[in-house]
């Protein structure tokens, strides 16, 4: 059961991901443990504004990128579900 429910929440992430990549989002920031998506907009533009907020931007262009985001939502996936898995991982 525990296999089908991570895989269920895998697919869950790459439908989150996907959603942001047919909103036109190319980059994305985690800010205190959450992916947020930037608009589309220029890249200069998105930089300029993540320096400023000391924010690092990944690209979903870049197969190690996608997997910080992939595992970021999954992450929020399970606090979401499971409250206590956020008490018990961070006593570990």
């Amino acid at each position: 059961m525990k296999r089908e429910r991570r895989e269920f929440e895998r697919r869950g992430a790459v439908e989150i991901l996907d959603s942001w990549r047919k909103r036109g989002c190319e980059f994305v920031s985690i800010v205190d443990g959450v992916p947020t998506p930037w608009e589309p907009k220029p890249i200069k533009l998105i930089m300029e504004e993540a320096e400023r907020r000391r924010f690092e931007v990944l690209s979903l262009a870049n197969t190690a990128h996608v997997k910080l985001v992939l595992d970021a939502i999954l992450s929020c996936i399970e606090l979401r579900l499971d409250p206590s898995a956020f008490v018990r991982r961070g006593s570990a």
